[in-house]
C-alpha cells in the first residue's frame, strides 16, 4: 500500500505519523510529505499596510520552507523508511496534486482544533484535501 502523510510541525501531524503506522504496518511504502505555504502578497488594507518588497517576499518564502523541512525531517525520525519530500505552494493543492503523481492510495492527515473565526480566516488544509483528493483520506484527530 502506498501511504502519504502529509505533515506540518504540530502535535497533530507527529500523532498521524504514528497512527499510520499503526493502520497500515510495516510494509506499507510512506511518502511524507510538507509543505511551505505562500505568504500573502499584500499584507495590508489602504493605509494600514504596504506590499512586500522582494527581499521580504524572499524570506518569507525561505522560512516557510525551512519550517516545512523541519517538519518532513521529524516526521522522518518516527518513519526512517519513508521517502520525504518538501514542496512549496498552497498546501491543500500541493497534497492533492502529489498524491495523484506518485498514486498514493490513502492520505492520511491530522485534524486542528480551531475556533470558527480561525476557520473562516484561515481555510483548512485538512478540508481541501478531503474534498478534492484522488483518493481515501483519514483524518487522525
Amino acid at each position: 500500500m502506498n501511504v502519504l502523510i502529509a505533515v506540518d510541525d504540530s502535535e497533530e501531524s507527529r500523532n498521524a505519523v504514528d497512527v499510520a503506522y499503526r493502520f497500515f504496518g510495516p510494509d506499507a511504502d510512506y511518502s511524507i510529505l510538507s509543505v511551505g505555504d505562500r505568504p500573502p502578497i499584500f499584507v495590508g488594507g489602504y493605509g494600514a499596510g504596504a506590499m512586500p518588497t522582494a527581499a521580504d517576499l524572499t524570506l518569507q518564502l525561505d522560512a516557510a520552507h525551512a519550517a516545512a523541512e523541519d517538519a518532513v525531517s521529524h516526521a522522518a525520525e518516527r518513519l526512517p523508511d519513508a521517502e520525504i519530500d518538501v514542496e512549496d505552494g498552497q498546501p491543500g493543492s500541493i497534497i492533492c496534486q502529489f498524491a495523484e503523481d506518485h498514486r498514493s492510495e490513502v492520505i492520511v492527515v491530522g485534524s486542528h482544533d480551531r475556533s470558527f473565526w480561525l476557520r473562516l480566516f484561515d481555510p483548512s488544509v485538512r478540508r481541501h484535501v478531503v474534498d478534492h483528493a484522488p483518493c481515501p483520506v483519514l483524518v487522525v484527530r
